[in-house]
């Protein structure tokens, strides 16, 4: 059987990392992690707004942030429940608006 050799990280790469460190910081990285860290804008329970694609807004109640949001690539999001509907769902922060 023949053996696989590992890849090769690149020169200056520190030990556990696949590329090397530096001093610079991505302003565009460093916000995103921000907003990941942040605390949820609504509380749960919290009556909210949530606008569907024509701009319409339908009642809803926050339930929490939606925390397998980024494994997809997606932004974040959160899950609601629309008590007229009887439906929940997850949907985007951006399209979640506050009641008052």
């Amino acid at each position: 059987m023949r053996q696989r050799t590992p890849a090769r990280k690149p020169r200056g790469a520190a030990p556990g990392y696949a590329r090397g460190m530096s001093d610079e910081t991505n302003p565009e990285l460093e916000a995103a992690e921000r907003e990941v860290n942040a605390e949820p804008a609504f509380k749960e329970g919290e009556e909210v707004w949530v606008e569907d694609a024509n701009g319409n807004r339908h009642p809803g109640v926050f339930v929490g942030m939606n925390e397998a949001a980024g494994w997809f690539g997606g932004g974040p999001s959160a899950y609601v429940v629309h008590p007229e509907a009887h439906q929940a769902e997850v949907v985007s922060m951006a399209r979640i608006i506050p009641k008052n």
